[in-house]
């Protein structure tokens, strides 16, 4: 069984967490970062690469730039750099764009846990693979990002919203009766196409528990799947992790409950939609 994958995508909101994103020292340079996590099995971290793209807009000569990351290398031209003090990177840019990766062991902003049952028994992924019976995979998301607002004098414990989407292809050979819960499948045939999508802390964030007109709202916090099983084998997982998606449907700027449940059914709708879009890229 190969380990999962997962991407942390800053490219909309060009910043994902302060642990990984640097600062570009000149104004014309914008700066966009990726990260890449290659998981285990189990979901834990086996290996963290960052990948920045610095916009040199302005097209200056020099690019300052400030990176906690190691092993950089540049991956897309032969432009070098200097380090300086307190993580300072100058790259000779000669006006072009910057592209360059890292390493990093700083901790996730957003986490994910795999567990796995054969036959309502919990097992390991490695006892796991061969086995042949009901098997259940549920996906556990955790955002880490927690902090504490003052709102109208009270204080608050919010969390970046993340948008967690993960997919898997299991082949028809291997499992049948496939269901999704949170997510939705999609078959060609030959393969079971599987996408979930997850809001972890967002429904703590807004207090949903607290507030009677909202309590019938609920935002999935994790994906389970469900198949009967001949010869277990899941080859690999990816997730995509992305912020942006509550300011893009409005809900930031709501002032009554009315407005926030209308927008709370847009962000199930939206996400109904995401996941027929993904279903429609892997078909094709």
């Amino acid at each position: 069984m190969a380990a999962g994958g997962r991407i942390l995508d800053g490219n909309r909101s060009g910043r994902l967490d302060d642990r990984f994103h640097g600062v570009c020292g000149r104004a014309h340079a914008e700066k966009d970062e990726t990260v890449y996590v290659n998981a285990n099995a189990d979901g834990s971290v086996d290996k963290i690469t960052v990948s920045e793209w610095l916009k040199n807009t302005g097209k200056g000569a020099t690019i300052t730039d400030q990176s906690n990351l190691s092993n950089i290398e540049n991956v897309k031209g032969d432009e070098t750099f200097e380090t300086g003090a307190g993580g300072a990177l100058t790259w000779q840019a000669g006006g072009n764009d910057i592209y360059y990766q890292g390493e990093t062991n700083a901790s996730l902003p957003v986490s994910m846990k795999f567990s796995y049952t054969l036959d309502g028994r919990e097992i390991s992924p490695e006892e796991l693979a061969g086995k042949s019976g009901k098997v259940k995979i549920r996906i556990d998301y955790a955002n880490h990002t927690e902090q504490t607002v003052v709102v109208d004098g009270k204080a608050h414990t919010v969390c970046t919203p993340f948008c967690m989407i993960t997919g898997m292809i299991l082949s028809t050979d291997n499992f049948t009766n496939v269901a999704v819960e949170n997510g939705k499948l999609i078959s060609d045939g030959k393969n079971n196409i599987v996408v979930g999508v997850a809001f972890p802390g967002l429904s703590e964030s807004l207090e949903l528990s607290k507030v009677e007109a909202l309590s019938d709202v609920e935002i999935p916090d994790y994906v389970e799947i469900t198949a009967d099983v001949e010869d277990f084998t899941l080859a690999l997982t990816a997730t995509v992790a992305t912020t942006g998606t509550l300011s893009e449907l409005g809900i930031d700027e709501n002032e009554d409950f009315d407005s926030l449940k209308e927008d709370l059914d847009k962000l199930k709708d939206a996400s109904t939609e995401l996941v027929d879009g993904s279903g429609e890229l892997s078909e094709g």
